[in-house]
């Protein structure tokens, strides 16, 4: 019986630990999503995830059939850039959470002045661009399977509470 309860205990522990370690970023409506994260609190954490000098003009979120991410378009060294970091989905709730060591993709180019993320069967797999009159149609793609996006996330709202 004890052993049963040590079980129970453990299987109750990993339920609620995987619950405590996600951050709720949005939620779905009828024709669209709403972020309901701060997003100066996102901008903060994706601005220290990629710890390159981009700064970040815009968000959304964007599913492509069973993928959820979280789009941010900025701006590297006067040059567009697209970051897609990965989302977890409740489809009970309609909720978009950010779960800890999720990755992201990014896309940019000096010589395109618009990229934009090729997707395949749900996934975003490499950038093309998307302006004709360029230098080069070339974008570069960079996948990062593992981020600390959700830590940064709980920092930046730590910092945020202390002042």
């Amino acid at each position: 019986m004890r052993n049963i309860f040590c079980l129970f205990g453990l299987m109750l522990g990993l339920v609620f630990g995987t619950y405590a370690q996600q951050f709720e970023i949005g939620k779905a409506t009828d024709n669209s999503y709403t972020i309901t994260a701060d997003t100066a609190l996102l901008v903060k954490a994706i601005t220290r995830t990629l710890n390159d000098g981009t700064i970040i003009n815009n968000l959304r979120i964007e599913s492509v059939g069973a993928h959820h991410y979280l789009i941010a378009e900025g701006t590297y060294k006067n040059y567009s850039k697209l970051i897609a970091l990965v989302l977890t989905y409740n489809i009970s709730t309609r909720t978009y959470f950010a779960k800890q060591n999720d990755g992201y993709v990014t896309c940019a180019s000096a010589a395109c002045l618009q990229c934009s993320m090729f997707k395949e069967n749900g996934r975003i797999i490499g950038c093309k661009c998307a302006e004709k009159a360029t230098i080069s149609n070339q974008c570069n793609f960079t996948h990062k399977p593992i981020s600390a996006f959700y830590q940064n996330i709980i920092r930046a709202k730590q910092m945020m509470l202390k002042k």
